[in-house]
């Protein structure tokens, strides 16, 4: 069973067509990164897959059920976290688990053991005001993947931090996915982020009416060294053929774009 399969889909605001035709599939355990010119609606396709926004054709399914308004199995970690800053990291984790009727004991105990994953348990007390940004998005992190998600929806995650903590929440989030067996759609601008962590890599038109038109299999296996995979000669070729097809639908837009 597919984990996520999307077919002839599109999304009007008004008569604006942002997307139109797009295809896209996932399979269970599979990471698939998603770039695309800026403002083409890679974020409007994750929101649909959420269930938050609805299409005008076409259909999105989630394990084979079709998607009509959020699901429980589906994580979603924005670039922005939805952390409360009244409650402490301990009690941010437990909270999805507290909307699902964990008991306080549970919840707690599941929260602590989600912040040892990812490194913050030390942590637990402290108030988002009192974290780094880094360690905010661990939290943020352990919070979402301690509901259990399935699928997880990443848009643009640590486009806030510095190169350094992101390259530690990336190979937090390759860690972590691939012990949960989780299937993961990350939007991103960073092409070599995208290759460094995906299983394939999905290339989107410039909008308006935007669809895939692309897609790149990633030739490393996992678990993967997110250092070592960047210095192979693979590597490289691959940053240039995905460089090479979005620079096409980029100079579509009128830009000039360097060779």
């Amino acid at each position: 069973m597919k984990a996520l399969q999307v077919r002839g889909l599109a999304v009007r605001y008004g008569t604006h067509a942002v997307l139109q035709g797009v295809d896209l599939e996932l399979g269970e355990g599979e990471f698939v990164g998603l770039v695309g010119p800026s403002g083409c609606g890679k974020s409007t396709l994750l929101r649909c897959v959420a269930g938050l926004v609805s299409p005008a054709s076409g259909s999105v399914s989630v394990f084979g059920r079709p998607v009509r308004g959020p699901d429980p199995e589906v994580g979603i970690l924005f670039q922005d976290d939805a952390l409360l800053p009244w409650r402490t990291s301990r009690e941010n984790v437990a909270l999805p688990l507290r909307f699902r009727g964990v008991d306080r004991r549970d919840s707690r105990e599941q929260a602590e053991a989600w912040l040892r994953r990812v490194g913050l348990l030390g942590a637990a007390d402290r108030y988002p005001g009192q974290l780094s940004g880094g360690m905010r998005k661990r939290v943020a992190l352990a919070q979402v993947l301690a509901a259990r998600p399935k699928l997880l929806l990443m848009d643009e995650p640590f486009a806030s931090v510095d190169a350094i903590v992101r390259h530690f929440l990336e190979a937090d989030v390759l860690r972590l996915v691939q012990e949960e067996g989780i299937s993961v759609l990350l939007v991103t601008h960073d092409l070599e982020e995208a290759i460094a962590l995906s299983d394939r890599v999905a290339v989107m038109s410039a909008g308006p009416a935007a669809r895939v038109v692309r897609e790149f299999a990633v030739p490393f296996g996992r678990p993967r060294d997110l250092v070592g995979v960047r210095s192979q000669p693979a590597f490289g070729v691959l940053v240039e053929a995905v460089w090479d097809a979005l620079r096409s639908e980029v100079s579509r837009m009128g830009w000039e774009v360097p060779a």
